[in-house]
């Protein structure tokens, strides 16, 4: 028995074809177009589609504040500073009687006068320019070769 399609029962024009046309029998005759894999393939009636791997929208995660704690932070937790007792120096009382203001260089190594330093480089000599120079340079005195 060949089953029916609703564009071959109905002919008042305002039922459309469920199956819907494709672009290769827009133009043909057939109006209700059929594979040849259908009719020799129907369809099964008791076996279900397998079932989809997508989260269902039962499961609602969890839409409140989060807390903001990391693991470091949960694990280093820090603790309860206590400031240590502050010591308060006593008042200074400055000794009575005479300091001594000596040191050990002072004792070791006594001042004595320094004598002027004598020089050691001698006095420069004014050159005194006395006669004419006459040379040839060795320029000139090559350009005769």
């Amino acid at each position: 028995m060949r089953n029916w399609c609703l564009c071959q029962i109905c002919t008042c024009g305002r039922h459309r074809c469920p199956h819907g046309t494709t672009r290769v029998y827009e133009y043909s005759d057939v109006s209700c177009p059929t594979t040849e894999y259908l009719e020799k393939y129907p369809k099964y009636g008791g076996v279900l589609p397998p079932q989809s791997l997508k989260p269902k929208q039962g499961f609602q995660a969890y839409r409140g504040k989060m807390e903001g704690i990391t693991t470091f932070k949960s694990d280093y937790r820090p603790y309860e500073i206590v400031k240590q007792p502050r010591h308060i120096p006593e008042e200074y009382k400055p000794k009575q009687g005479k300091i001594d203001l000596g040191t050990t260089y002072k004792r070791d190594f006594n001042p004595y006068k320094v004598q002027p330093l004598i020089k050691v480089r001698p006095v420069e000599r004014q050159q005194v320019k006395k006669g004419k120079l006459d040379t040839v340079p060795t320029y000139k005195g090559n350009l005769s070769l």
